[in-house]
């Protein structure tokens, strides 16, 4: 495959101005929603790297309860610019690194070689050889990451348009318990059976069609318990001028059957109680502060963030969660 440079754009328009990146169609290909995972980071890298030159967080006058620190919304966009950088952008990017890294020595270059690329250099100003292989002797020993295999292997394909329409069905047993897939696709958690609504004419349909096309279960019997909009992502593309999110209708469902994964959505499904989905929404909240890291999260993932919404909505998880 024949990669030309990729081109960049800027258009200004009277309502501000849009950077475009073009892609060929074999790259878009093989990054599927990688690209748009990696777009979202930068997204955020950018607009903070803007906020930061417009001043808009510098320390200003304090409100009476801000106890001479910038008032809570900006705080609050402080930390959410950070911890999503530390998770995301950041690790993958460091990830594409250690993957060039590795195969470039395979393929024979030297230490000096790698120094110099990274721009590692000792007191004299000459290729720091030592630390150059210090580094690849550490990616050697520690072996691939799950980041770098997210990075290498090409396992997703390009996205349709957004809906921006949802269902999301609560399956559960007998004994109470709930049935959860892990995703193969972006966003990488755990989460109740979902789906785009797209052509399958109503919420209704799609909840059926949605639970066995994932699961392999049949719904015998659906109830209605909540719905609205969240803002969250999904792997399509998003229309220029439309904001990330969905118009969600949620169920509850008995089903009948035995699991049986779909092989290109779901990496696995089981049954979880009450306690372990409580433990997975702990582990996501854990995740969003910065205590759990992307490395981490990718090889134990916790529950998709905006099923934390929906199970609180309906009072299945401790609303605590959301302080921890």
């Amino acid at each position: 495959m024949t990669t030309p440079h990729p081109a960049y754009e800027q258009i200004t328009t009277r309502s501000g101005s849009e950077i475009h990146l073009r892609l060929g169609v074999a790259e878009t290909e093989l990054l599927g929603e990688a690209a748009l995972h990696l777009a979202a980071g930068l997204d955020t890298a950018l607009r903070a790297m803007a906020e930061l030159r417009a001043g808009a967080w510098d320390h200003t006058a304090p409100g009476p309860h801000d106890d001479g620190r910038p008032g809570a919304r900006r705080r609050h966009r402080m930390a959410e610019t950070a911890h999503a950088l530390a998770r995301d952008l950041i690790p993958h990017l460091e990830a594409i690194q250690a993957a060039t890294l590795r195969r470039w020595k395979a393929e024979g270059a030297s230490y000096a070689e790698i120094a110099l690329a990274m721009g590692l250099s000792n007191a004299a100003g000459a290729p720091n050889r030592a630390t150059a292989q210090s580094r690849l002797r550490a990616l050697e020993d520690a072996g691939p990451s799950p980041l770098e295999r997210w990075v290498c292997e090409p396992n997703t394909h390009a996205r349709d348009v957004c809906d921006h329409t949802s269902i999301g069905v609560i399956v559960t047993d007998e004994h109470g318990r709930y049935l959860l897939i892990e995703r193969a696709e972006y966003p990488h958690a755990w989460a109740p059976p979902t789906g785009h609504v797209d052509d399958h004419d109503t919420p209704g349909r799609t909840a059926h069609e949605e639970v066995t096309k994932e699961t392999g279960l049949i719904v015998g019997q659906l109830e209605h318990m909540t719905g609205g909009w969240r803002p969250n992502r999904c792997c399509r593309l998003v229309r220029q001028g439309r904001t990330p999110g969905h118009h969600w209708t949620v169920y509850r469902a008995i089903v009948t059957g035995e699991p049986a994964p779909s092989a290109d959505k779901t990496r696995v499904a089981r049954w979880v109680t009450g306690a372990e989905l409580q433990a997975l929404a702990d582990r996501t909240a854990a995740y969003a502060r910065g205590k759990v890291t992307e490395t981490e999260w990718a090889a134990s993932p916790g529950l998709e963030d905006v099923w934390r919404w929906w199970l609180r909505r309906v009072g299945i998880l401790d609303t605590a969660d959301v302080a921890r």
